[in-house]
């Protein structure tokens, strides 16, 4: 922890020249931000909370702290200092918000508020409407709400964004397979696999793809791939639940048991 402190004081010694050192609450920020680079998040906090007792509206301060805050998982501690940086930056052109728009939507969904992420996910996509991930996210959000028409428009939107994406593509493909649109998510996780041929969310995505089509032994068949692919957690398989279909099927079992024993 000394050693931590000791580089961010190095930061700030940095700044200061012939001329001066540069403004009390600027070098909180300085050392904020040092600290907060090196993973000292309550190093990071306490020097935002300094800077802020001399510029209580300083956004970017308040920004700093919910992201300090964040990461030691205080989550109502974070929203309320990203509310604060937005009431800050407000109808100030020189302040840009989206850290803080995005941290209230990160910490929303970490609570399960949906409402709210949406909410904060729709302001980063007024800010930026070619904002592929934010429309990713706000998908995502849009399904938990059980709003399947407007997941598959900002699905789509994201993907004419970053259309070689596999995260992209595979959000893509299950916001399909939500709307019951199974031809339309087939071509898509069959896309992932032109463009990542190891890819285990393809065959993956297409086991998910047969089920929806009643055809457990392609499901099985596709799992089998995905697990030839080192798909993350196979063991963890049996606590899917986007294959309960399968949780009775002695072949499942075996495969789930299978890929168990080699991990």
């Amino acid at each position: 922890m000394a050693k931590v402190r000791r580089l961010a004081a190095c930061v700030l010694l940095l700044l200061c020249g012939v001329g001066g050192c540069v403004e009390r609450g600027a070098e909180h920020r300085i050392r904020a931000n040092a600290l907060f680079k090196l993973g000292d998040y309550p190093g990071a906090l306490a020097e935002c909370q300094a800077g802020l007792s001399l510029k209580p509206k300083d956004a970017s301060l308040w920004i700093l702290s919910g992201k300090a805050a964040f990461e030691l998982g205080d989550w109502s501690a974070a929203r309320s200092a990203y509310e604060q940086a937005v009431a800050a930056g407000q109808n100030r052109n020189d302040v840009f918000l989206g850290d803080a728009y995005l941290g209230l939507a990160l910490v929303a969904t970490r609570v399960r508020d949906w409402e709210a992420a949406r909410r904060n996910f729709l302001h980063l996509i007024e800010q930026n409407p070619h904002d592929g991930w934010s429309h990713a996210n706000l998908a995502k959000v849009d399904l938990e709400l059980g709003n399947v028409e407007e997941a598959v428009e900002h699905a789509e939107a994201s993907a004419r964004t970053h259309g070689n994406d596999e995260q992209i593509l595979f959000a893509l493909g299950k916001v399909y397979l939500a709307a019951h649109r199974s031809n339309e998510a087939k071509k898509t996780f069959e896309h992932i696999c032109e463009i990542i041929p190891t890819s285990a969310s393809c065959p993956y995505g297409l086991a998910l793809v047969a089920l929806q089509e009643n055809d457990a032994e392609q499901a099985l068949a596709k799992l089998r791939e995905a697990i030839a692919c080192k798909m993350p957690h196979p063991d963890k398989l049996a606590d899917d639940p986007a294959l309960a279909a399968l949780r009775d099927r002695p072949e499942f079992v075996a495969l789930v048991s299978a890929a168990a024993s080699t991990r």
